[in-house]
């Protein structure tokens, strides 16, 4: 009988050893887990703050960055279309039949209010100016002009300079909702190489874990062997297993290694350099599944009608083609210009040139074929549909991913809480295994087999965890949202 409550004390006490990693196997928690235990100075990384990584520092970002100065300077060069010109032309015969000097010096303003040109001068004319040139002859103080010309058809209500401005502000724009096109689409990548990186970690301390509980084990089952508890198969049976949760640890360790590189990718320091995540900064757990209350299609679509940069790129380019069709269309149409101008001559001379004189300005110019402007006109029009037809493809496009990403984060919200029933029960089945060979019932291969299952059953949650997460990525993106936590929920 003591006999008896010796081998008794003995069992216990090795089970107790054997089971310590799992805290209390008799009363089993409803979701047991296998966590890593994180250093008190490390803050776990954040979500939030790779993407704030990657918005401030990430290459991609910069060269759009530059994309949006190159629009600014487009702009300024469009701008420049209405600077203020001076134009002055000299001429002197010093010797000759006709020996005179001439001088013209003109200020031209053009102006976007439909097309009207300011202008003021000076001309001189003085010597021995031939009678066939005789519009150029002034007094000797020379003649101030100055006038106004206004287009009343052709280049009034759209001109070469307008549209050229027009096209410019909106290509600004555009540069903008280039970068915040390339600001989602990086984003994304990042959310998703995160993910990885936590899975990577979580799945490496899960091996760990099984790990440390067969070496736990195999020092136990050695001292049972010896005793004669146990037959020597089961120790060769441990030995076989701890080799194979030795490897892998290696191929776990491997995968988190890989998944930081990739990482690093955007997850940059202030310089902008790719910097290594640690080990110590992996979160303790993957978010569950939380917060997000409306999954009915139409707050997202509607939401990523007006957020999506590429659907209102687009809508800028249609306005620009509607510019080049104006402009096109407008310049089939005759030129009739009409303006005024008054001028006086200065200083001696005869006298039939200093009264003040008063002109009124007429200018028409009527293409009888116009081939050219048609041409445009044609080509601008047809390029406005190409653009309309690629708009209408896009929104459709849009509206299908969002409900694809709403269709696979139902999925993976139940796929979570499936992989997490299944984990309580591997956890639970690998107990009761346990409890069996502890009383002489099984082997310590079906041991091994119920635990590794477990492992696998709770690395598999972490996983489907992990997508939900990718999905929620995938929804954020598909409706513009360029933030961590921003959405129609």
């Amino acid at each position: 009988m003591r006999g008896g409550q010796v081998t008794l004390r003995f069992l216990l006490s090795c089970a107790a050893l054997v089971l310590s990693p799992w805290a209390a196997w008799g009363d089993v928690p409803k979701e047991p887990r296998l966590v890593a235990t994180l250093s008190v100075e490390a803050t776990p990384l954040t979500l939030e703050e790779v993407l704030e990584s990657v918005r401030a520092h990430h290459p991609k970002v910069l060269v759009a960055r530059q994309g949006i100065a190159q629009a600014e300077g487009e702009l300024l060069a469009a701008e420049g279309g209405f600077d203020t010109s001076w134009k002055t032309r000299g001429v002197a015969t010093p010797q000759g039949y006709y020996e005179y000097l001439r001088l013209d010096s003109v200020i031209e303003q053009p102006t976007p209010w439909w097309g009207t040109r300011f202008f003021a001068g000076y001309r001189l004319g003085v010597g021995d100016i031939p009678a066939y040139y005789g519009e150029y002859e002034t007094l000797r103080g020379g003649e101030l002009r100055a006038g106004v010309e206004v287009p009343l058809w052709r280049d009034g209500p759209i001109d070469k300079r307008r549209a050229e401005l027009s096209k410019a502000r909106l290509g600004r724009e555009a540069s903008e909702l280039s970068l915040g096109s390339d600001v989602l689409r990086l984003q994304l990548e990042a959310a998703y190489a995160y993910w990885d990186w936590v899975v990577a970690g979580r799945q490496l301390a899960i091996a760990e874990q099984v790990l440390e509980l067969a070496r736990v084990r195999t020092r136990q089952i050695a001292l049972r062997v010896e005793r004669g508890d146990l037959p020597p198969l089961e120790q060769t049976e441990n030995e076989r297993s701890l080799r194979a949760r030795e490897a892998d640890t290696v191929s776990a360790r491997r995968k988190l290694e890989k998944a930081t590189l990739k990482l690093s990718l955007y997850f940059r320091n202030a310089e902008g350099q790719p910097e290594l995540a640690p080990e110590s900064r992996l979160p303790e757990s993957v978010p569950r599944p939380a917060g997000l209350q409306v999954l009915e299609p139409q707050p997202w679509v509607e939401q990523a009608l007006r957020q999506r940069p590429e659907l209102r790129a687009l809508t800028l380019q249609r306005r620009m083609a509607d510019v080049d069709v104006e402009l096109a269309a407008n310049q089939r149409a005759p030129a009739i210009d009409v303006g005024a101008a008054v001028s006086r001559d200065l200083g001696r001379g005869p006298s039939r040139l200093q009264p003040t004189e008063v002109q009124a300005l007429l200018k028409l110019d009527i293409p009888l074929q116009a081939r050219v402007a048609t041409g445009k006109r044609d080509a601008a029009v047809a390029k406005r549909g190409a653009v309309e037809a690629r708009w209408r493809y896009t929104q459709e496009q849009v509206i299908a991913e969002v409900r694809d990403a709403l269709s696979a984060l139902r999925a993976a919200a139940e796929r979570v809480e499936l992989a997490r029933e299944a984990t309580t029960l591997a956890w639970q089945l690998a107990q009761a295994e346990r409890t069996s060979f502890e009383l002489g019932n099984s082997s310590l291969l079906l041991v091994n087999l119920r635990e590794q299952m477990a492992a696998s059953a709770e690395a598999s949650e972490v996983q489907a965890l992990a997508d939900y997460q990718r999905a929620l990525a995938d929804l954020r993106a598909a409706t513009g949202a360029t933030g961590a936590g921003e959405g129609a929920s």
